[in-house]
């Protein structure tokens, strides 16, 4: 079983910084109002890190 933070992968500072290293595939998500992002797959975005106050960050281009 791997751990929360296997799953988020690095953590980013800028959304923007985020977008570039994310593929069409990927979601962008935040647990702070946008503080820090992580780019997750399809896969890992489970109902567990849902539950857990992490959301989408909508794509804005």
């Amino acid at each position: 079983m791997s751990s929360i933070t296997d799953q988020l992968g690095p953590k980013y500072f800028s959304l923007d910084a985020a977008k570039v290293d994310a593929s069409p595939t990927e979601f962008i998500i935040t647990n702070d109002e946008g503080k820090t992002y992580y780019i997750v797959t399809p896969e890992t975005l489970t109902d567990e890190l849902l539950g857990m106050g992490y959301k989408t960050v909508e794509n804005e281009g």
